[in-house]
């Protein structure tokens, strides 16, 4: 893909980019629900350690979007990354607001999001200094 510059047209890169983190949102979190929900049933796991399952899959979810979502840029993969993993941030905690575990798991899901953005923006940004 383009860089983005400010005096380009780029408006069809952003429309892309904004369709990329959609889509990566809403599959990567119902995939790995779908996959853990079947795993909890089949093994007969205990309801308390779903909050734990919430937490990893959050976790996951943000690498996962970040990765998706920067793939084809050349620049900017700090800023692409945390922007890409905003929807995942309300979507935790408006999730919090609602169901109302502890405030622990909102930080521990919120900092694991934020870092597992950071590292993919750091693995991007070694790939492309070789």
């Amino acid at each position: 893909m383009r860089k983005i510059t400010s005096s380009g047209n780029t408006h069809g890169l952003l429309v892309k980019y904004a369709i990329k983190i959609v889509l990566s949102t809403l599959l990567s979190i119902l995939l790995l629900s779908v996959i853990c929900s079947f795993i909890v049933l089949k093994l007969d796991i205990d309801m308390s350690v779903l909050q734990y399952l919430g937490t990893g899959i959050c976790i996951i979810c943000g690498f996962l979007i970040s990765f998706i979502s920067t793939s084809g840029f050349k620049n900017n993969f700090l800023v692409l990354s945390m922007m890409s993993i905003l929807p995942l941030l309300v979507y935790t905690v408006v999730n919090f607001c609602v169901n109302k575990p502890s405030a622990v798991f909102i930080i521990v899901k919120l900092v694991g999001v934020i870092l597992s953005a950071l590292v993919v923006s750091l693995m991007r940004s070694s790939k492309k200094s070789r």
